[in-house]
């Protein structure tokens, strides 16, 4: 069982606190940070990491129990727990899915870019020993598996928030996990791309670790910001041209042949 960390837990600043809640649980089960099982913290400890009542805490809990994201377990050992990660969309799915995400991925897209260098180039002047030996870590678990998708997909978010935890920078931090709460669906439709874009992006994961380690700051910007415009470019080549084609955001990023890896 993996370890929870306290900051995939933030707290919450809404005029509706319930639905922020639900949205801010399932988005870490739908980003894959937990894993099926996993425990949530007490409910006193998560209320308070969240910024919100017990009481609203636990209607939030309910719901998502009711929605099948979390069951209840009684007795000493008991608690909240993680209850499924979601199913990876269908190839069939995948237009749909883009289409319906496509007005809002190009300003997404711009925040993602800036958000992710600066956390890579923060991240190599300021990681850890300890840190540096996670992200390595993580960065070997992206490697692509072809028979175990779901470990894949979980393995790159991983990475992804644990270099914006060795930036050290809770903004950024929490810029990030929305993203990848946002995102998450989108990202979840690259799965059943070719093996060989799988394959770059691991590479780029043990570059950036290795820019990281030496301090080298210029390096990991660079390298994560080539590494989050290629997942781009797959993005945008997914995406059915009816639904980007009189999108001037769209036209004005198109992407070069050679882009896509």
């Amino acid at each position: 069982m993996d370890i929870i960390h306290d900051d995939i837990f933030m707290t919450i600043r809404s005029p509706n606190p319930l639905e922020e809640t639900m949205e801010r649980i399932s988005g870490v089960i739908k980003a894959r940070l937990l894993n099926p099982g996993d425990r949530l913290p007490p409910e006193r400890e998560l209320a308070a990491r969240l910024g919100v009542s017990r009481s609203t805490l636990r209607v939030a809990l309910q719901n998502l129990v009711e929605a099948g994201w979390l069951e209840v377990r009684r007795g000493r050992h008991g608690g909240s727990f993680v209850a499924r990660w979601p199913d990876l969309p269908g190839p069939r799915r995948v237009p749909e899915i883009l289409t319906r995400h496509s007005s809002d991925l190009p300003a997404l897209l711009d925040y993602r870019r800036a958000i992710e260098s600066a956390a890579s180039g923060f991240a190599a002047e300021r990681a850890l020993p300890v840190e540096i030996m996670e992200l390595e870590a993580l960065a070997k678990a992206t490697q692509y598996h072809e028979a175990d998708h779901e470990r894949t997909r979980a393995a790159d978010t991983r990475f992804h928030i644990g270099v914006a935890r060795a930036a050290h920078s809770p903004l950024l931090m929490h810029a990030l996990m929305q993203i990848s709460e946002v995102m998450s669906e989108v990202i979840d439709t690259m799965i059943y791309h070719s093996p060989d874009v799988l394959k770059n992006a691991a590479e780029y994961h043990q570059r950036i670790v290795e820019a990281i380690r030496i301090h080298d700051a210029e390096t990991a910007r660079r390298l994560m910001l080539e590494h989050v415009i290629a997942t781009e470019s797959v993005i945008y080549s997914m995406i059915p041209e009816s639904a980007r084609c009189n999108d001037p955001r769209w036209v004005q990023r198109s992407y070069g042949p050679n882009t896509v890896n």
